[in-house]
């Protein structure tokens, strides 16, 4: 599998994991996917993406869906008052306490919801990697509302709502990343096959609409194209790495999600893209 870091990589740095660091692009590019599996599992993750509380504590700013936060009942926005009775000020002591607890341990947290505090004790699990944090947190909901996007090429709607009753493909990708440039013919060929039947191929780019505009005359892309150069909607979708795709059914759900360049799942993405268009479309 190929990918490339995006700017909002950054985010990522604040999900909780045993460290603030999340696997580098070197080593799921192919050098050592075995040892950074292997270093993976060595480090606990609740599943958190924290920011300081405005009067001490940490905010639990995003809980990840299905993650071990989510299974002790953290939600959005729950202050996290203290980790194994030590107040908490900062987001890096709650890393430090998860780190020192390691994968299939419990961490006692107290947490403040609406002026009220209670107990919960998660069980820590191995650090999934970045593709499954993803696919943890989007598949089964709905697809979040595009912002601020300028069409470069082909005709994009304002909001994926619009789309709803089509299969989409939505596919993040930069000038910049060869492994976005290795998924575009593709992407044009499923465009050209399953257009037809319903199938919306959208690209959404980083670059500004002169940038892209000339990158996607120069790889034919047969498919619409938007600018995204605010980044705002790529965040809206979790998007860390590129090239990152993710397969929206005609209700408007997010079936699956690829992060990075990986022929070897092609053929199944296609044959998902098979099964969504021969769904019903969704009553009106």
């Amino acid at each position: 599998m190929q990918l490339a870091a995006s700017k909002q990589g950054r985010a990522w740095r604040a999900l909780l994991t045993a460290t603030l660091v999340a696997l580098s692009g070197a080593a799921l590019m192919g050098g050592a996917p075995h040892a950074a599996a292997q270093e993976a599992s060595r480090r606990a993750w609740l599943g958190v993406e924290l920011e300081p509380g405005p009067s001490g504590g940490v905010i639990a700013k995003h809980v990840i869906t299905s993650s071990p936060a989510a299974k002790a009942g953290i939600v959005d926005g729950d202050q996290v008052v203290s980790a194994d009775g030590v107040p908490l000020e900062d987001p890096k002591q709650l890393v430090a306490r998860v780190a020192l607890a390691g994968p299939g341990n419990t961490v006692n947290l107290r947490i403040r919801r609406g002026g009220q505090e209670r107990d919960v004790s998660p069980t820590l699990a191995p650090f999934p990697g970045r593709d499954q944090i993803l696919r943890l947190d989007k598949v089964g909901t709905f697809a979040p509302a595009w912002k601020s996007l300028s069409t470069v090429a082909g005709t994009v709607p304002a909001n994926v709502g619009a789309l709803r009753g089509n299969v989409v493909l939505l596919d993040f990708w930069a000038t910049w990343c060869a492994p976005c440039r290795l998924m575009a013919p593709q992407l044009s060929k499923w465009h050209t096959t399953y257009a037809a039947q319903g199938l919306r191929v959208v690209g959404i780019t980083s670059d500004n609409v002169g940038v892209a505009t000339k990158t996607a005359q120069a790889l034919s892309m047969r498919y619409a194209v938007a600018s995204d150069s605010a980044e705002s909607t790529s965040a809206a979708y979790g998007v860390s790495a590129l090239p990152t795709m993710f397969v929206i059914d005609k209700k408007g759900v997010i079936r699956e999600v690829l992060v990075g360049y990986d022929p070897s799942r092609h053929a199944e993405i296609e044959k998902l893209l098979q099964t969504l268009l021969a769904e019903p479309a969704p009553r009106p």
